[in-house]
């Protein structure tokens, strides 16, 4: 997530605020949408443990076929 500098004035950090939840919840929305929300938690708990992309590439390249898999059928 972005950070967001604490000197701005109020109303501008609270509109910023407000646009990241936007476009998590769109992120969020699309991932749900795809059938691959299982997948993409099974990369997000393997980030956290191993805090090293490169160790969770099982997880990723499910997630991916998941996805591949859903845009084929969407078509």
């Amino acid at each position: 997530m972005c950070e967001i500098p604490e000197n701005l004035p109020t109303h501008e950090r609270k509109l910023k605020e407000e646009k990241l939840e936007e476009e998590e919840d769109l992120v969020d929305k699309l991932i749900n949408k795809s059938g691959c929300s299982n997948e993409h938690y099974l990369v997000q708990e393997c980030m956290v443990e191993h805090q090293d992309w490169r160790k969770c590439q099982q997880a990723l390249k499910t997630f991916q076929t998941c996805l591949n898999n859903a845009n084929k059928n969407k078509k």
